[in-house]
């Protein structure tokens, strides 16, 4: 599972950038800028100021160098997402009598995360075929705009992903915690269903 969702995060990032292979005007860091190359009172021309005040970059590589942290950081994060899903289900489990062991849990968590993968296809694949559908202007606040409107349909896609992974997920969590914690399925699903409800409400929120 975190290994799907890095080489995720790479390949969008790639795609990205390659759907967003066009060149923008930006400032040069390197330029100081006119309130200092301006200024007479000066001794001496401040380092820079022979640099042009703007310079063309590829759009696509600046939003992938900015974006570079999310495949390393995904590494660290699914697990710990894996962990507090377990703690909850666990915790859940035993606040309707259930019995069964903390590892038994943790199996039927990572199953429970795995339509995720579902949402994060759905999304990332949405967003570079909208991106590659568009031309982006050289002007970086047209660029935006035009990106804005691109993606403007991403959070409904993201919302349907939403409610279908939330049932297969819970699903997979309300039969597994059955099995595993020796209580009735109508119960684990009740108790998976107010922990789905709960999730819902942060997603929507």
């Amino acid at each position: 599972m975190t290994i799907a969702v890095a080489a995720g995060m790479a390949v969008f990032l790639d795609q990205f950038a390659a759907a967003l292979d066009t060149t923008v005007t930006v400032d040069n860091p390197a330029y100081p800028g006119d309130t200092f190359c301006e200024d007479s009172s000066f001794e001496e021309t401040p380092s820079g100021c022979d640099e042009p005040e703007t310079v063309e970059r590829n759009l696509g590589a600046m939003v992938a160098e900015e974006l570079s942290w999310l495949p390393p950081a995904s590494i660290v994060l699914v697990p710990l997402w894996w962990f507090w899903h377990t703690v909850v289900l666990y915790g859940a489990g035993r606040a309707v009598g259930g019995s069964g062991n903390f590892v038994d849990t943790a199996v039927v968590a990572g199953w429970g995360m795995a339509p995720s993968l579902l949402r994060l296809v759905a999304v990332l694949g949405f967003a570079v075929a909208q991106l590659r559908s568009v031309s982006v202007p050289a002007d970086p606040e047209s660029a935006i705009a035009v990106l804005q409107s691109a993606i403007a349909g991403v959070e409904l896609v993201g919302l349907a992903a939403v409610l279908v992974v939330g049932v297969w997920a819970g699903a997979i969590r309300a039969y597994g915690l059955a099995e595993t914690q020796g209580i009735p399925a109508s119960t684990a699903g009740a108790a998976v269903a107010a922990l789905t409800l709960v999730g819902f409400v942060f997603e929507l929120g």
